[in-house]
């Protein structure tokens, strides 16, 4: 059955695209090397990549107070990476997800188990925008760390309650401003959790982490909400300051 869903459907590399069959590596040949992964030394906070290794932090989080710690990422946005997670969000490429993930795992394991996480919450979307997307990018990501970290995978806790404006052209305290009022927390599906769930350690997922915007009006919610730190997981983190 397998077999034949695949001659149907047949699996593609994650970072080129290309057609994989039955047997064959997960990426193409050469693929690997594509990459731009995150490699030592990385920002303590967004994860980020830095050039001097006396550092802590990248220039960025050393100029903004944070909500969140610990950032880790699989590579930067850019070339094979970029063109990938591009597909994942807008061309139905939910498969990707599983890639990301256990290669996000295997190549930072002590970094993810150290944050000992309590709960992994998706940077949720708006109904409508998954509704049109058919999928939720960062959910989808979510779900399959999850599976590698055997974590619980929250969903639904952090909403999106509103469309938000456009963001070019707003400063840094608009547009954080503009987010903090897009999203929102579930009071009574967070009660229903804490009955039987510690609540203190989270790990927040996206596909892409830019300015660090979006984790700080989620990091902050979930803050007030009770948790005592937040760290910040993404597929793909930007090396500049572009949004």
């Amino acid at each position: 059955m397998g077999s034949f869903f695949d001659l149907l459907f047949p699996p593609r590399c994650p970072i080129c695209d290309g057609v994989r069959f039955s047997g064959e590596p997960v990426l193409c040949p050469g693929c690997e090397s594509r990459v731009s992964y995150i490699r030592e030394p990385s920002c303590m906070c967004c994860g980020r990549p830095i050039l001097n290794e006396d550092r802590e932090f990248c220039y960025d989080c050393q100029k903004r107070e944070r909500s969140y710690t610990g950032g880790v990422a699989l590579g930067t946005y850019e070339g094979a990476l970029r063109e990938s997670v591009l597909r994942f969000k807008y061309d139905k490429r939910e498969e990707y997800a599983r890639w990301y993930a256990q290669t996000l795992y295997e190549r930072n394991r002590l970094k993810l188990t150290r944050l000992r996480a309590d709960a992994i919450i998706p940077v949720p979307m708006h109904p409508l925008k998954e509704r049109k997307r058919g999928y939720n990018q960062a959910a989808s990501f979510a779900r399959e760390l999850g599976a590698c970290l055997d974590v619980p995978v929250l969903e639904g806790v952090l909403i999106r309650a509103r469309k938000t404006e456009p963001q070019k052209g707003l400063n840094d305290v608009a547009r954080l401003q503009n987010l903090l009022s897009a999203f929102a927390v579930d009071g009574d599906k967070l009660s229903e959790w804490k009955k039987d769930h510690p609540f203190e350690r989270v790990i927040l997922v996206d596909d892409i982490y830019t300015t660090g915007t979006t984790m700080e009006a989620c990091a902050r919610l979930l803050k007030q909400a009770g948790v005592l730190r937040v760290s910040p997981v993404t597929v793909a983190v930007a090396s500049g300051f572009a949004d």
